[in-house]
């Protein structure tokens, strides 16, 4: 019996975070004392620390809260607008009825845009205020969307602008701490499995074979997770590689 290899160079951030995270809470049910690993996981809990610091910061810097409320804002503008678009078609006015009309069959071709993610929407949100005043300059004029469509491209460029805030040069400096904080933790990880690996061999298998179950369990679902990521990418690639 030992712990069996897991290759942390190939888990994504949360992926990692979360293994060790698991890891952690194994060693402190079956304790570090019984383990023989007490000074090895005094290292360990220090770049344990590291780790959950530089994963903070690069969830605040993903998802930050101005991020998401300029999201919400337009999302309400952009239905507002397509509400709007809509109500129009019942008016009395022939006039307003029949710009609707031609306003709606623009609206309509996007869909529900407000539920794409964020890229797509922001790109296609410029899009559809490009071909609404391009190809129905005068019917949004008619039926009454001109300070709606307004605001809609100034809270798309807000959030834009916001976004832009992940390719920074402080989220790039986030990401390479963690690069580094991962590289050290891993380190730690390794001292600690190549301990008790070589404990098992010298005092036996009892005192460390329901850690070990336990801890190769939880090896082997990241295994299985970092497969699938793997495959979700070959098939990306594949699915795409026409397009080149």
């Amino acid at each position: 019996m030992e712990i069996a290899n897991l290759n942390l160079h190939n888990q994504r951030n949360a992926g990692h975070y979360q293994f060790l995270t698991d890891f952690n809470d194994f060693v402190i049910k079956y304790t570090p004392q019984v383990l023989g690993i007490v000074d090895a996981y005094a290292a360990f809990l220090l770049k344990y620390q590291d780790e959950i610091e530089a994963y903070k910061a690069i969830t605040k810097s993903a998802t930050t809260d101005d991020i998401v409320n300029a999201d919400h804002d337009r999302d309400i503008t952009l239905r507002s607008t397509s509400n709007l678009a809509h109500t129009a078609m019942n008016h009395f006015d022939a006039n307003v009825h029949n710009a609707a009309k031609i306003v709606n069959v623009i609206i309509d071709q996007y869909g529900d845009l407000a539920s794409k993610p964020y890229d797509e929407e922001t790109g296609e949100v410029e899009n559809m205020i490009k071909d609404l005043r391009t190809k129905a300059g005068a019917e949004i004029v008619t039926v009454g969307l001109v300070p709606w469509i307004n605001m809609l491209e100034t809270q798309n460029i807000t959030f834009k602008t916001l976004e832009a805030t992940r390719n920074s040069e402080e989220a790039n400096r986030t990401e390479l701490r963690m690069k580094q904080v991962r590289l050290e933790i891993d380190a730690a990880y390794r001292k600690i499995t190549k301990r008790i690996n070589a404990l098992i061999e010298v005092n036996g298998e009892a005192p460390y074979a329901e850690f070990v179950k336990e801890l190769n369990a939880r090896i082997g679902r990241a295994q299985d997770s970092i497969a699938q990521s793997k495959s979700r990418k070959t098939t990306i690639v594949v699915t795409e590689a026409p397009k080149a």
